[in-house]
């Protein structure tokens, strides 16, 4: 049994939580009690964690494409009945590049992972999130705020969720939630963390 059960009971869904902070995140709600559903493009990875902590469930999954994440929302619904938090965690930092060696296309692709994968479940869990009065927790980098060195498309894929997608979210959900003292959402940038 967790030690501490403040989410006993609660449902939380958590992208790409195999390693690194999601798999951080993955273990602090079940610790609290929560029945968490992850997913991940690391299967191998995934399934070991599924393995280890009683109270989750593994989806494999790849953020930058709608059909896993409406799998994703219909499993959990389908396994629970409700939702009540969303953790959009997934994410990918490139190597290091002068503004000048980054293209077009990796940019792109960078914005759908950090971007619009957040985006994405943020919309197909919304409906959800609304009856259960649930949250939304934005997993963002501190550089989105302070820029980094050499990741310049990187910075930017931090800064819109920062600046723009969490403001808009919580004015889409404030008249679901505000009235009753509840906030909808969070948004956290951590600092650097090496994730395998």
């Amino acid at each position: 049994m967790a030690a501490v059960t403040r989410y006993s009971g609660k449902v939380v869904v958590v992208t790409g939580g195999s390693r690194g902070i999601g798999a951080a995140i993955v273990r602090a709600f079940v610790d609290s009690g929560a029945q968490v559903v992850f997913c991940d493009k690391d299967e191998a990875g995934g399934r070991a964690l599924e393995q280890e902590l009683s109270g989750t469930v593994f989806i494999p999954g790849d953020v930058t494409q709608e059909r896993d994440l409406q799998t994703l929302v219909s499993e959990t619904l389908s396994r629970f009945g409700h939702l009540d938090c969303v953790v959009n965690n997934a994410g990918y930092h490139p190597p290091a590049q002068l503004p000048e060696e980054t293209s077009a296309q990796g940019f792109r692709q960078l914005l759908e992972v950090n971007l619009l994968g957040t985006y994405t479940l943020i919309k197909l869990a919304l409906p959800h999130l609304r009856k259960s009065r649930g949250n939304i927790i934005n997993i963002s980098s501190l550089v989105g705020a302070i820029g980094q060195s050499q990741a310049l498309t990187y910075v930017a894929t931090k800064h819109l969720p920062r600046k723009h997608l969490d403001s808009t979210v919580g004015r889409a959900c404030s008249l679901n939630f505000r009235p009753q003292g509840h906030h909808s959402r969070r948004h956290l940038g951590p600092a650097s963390a090496p994730t395998p």
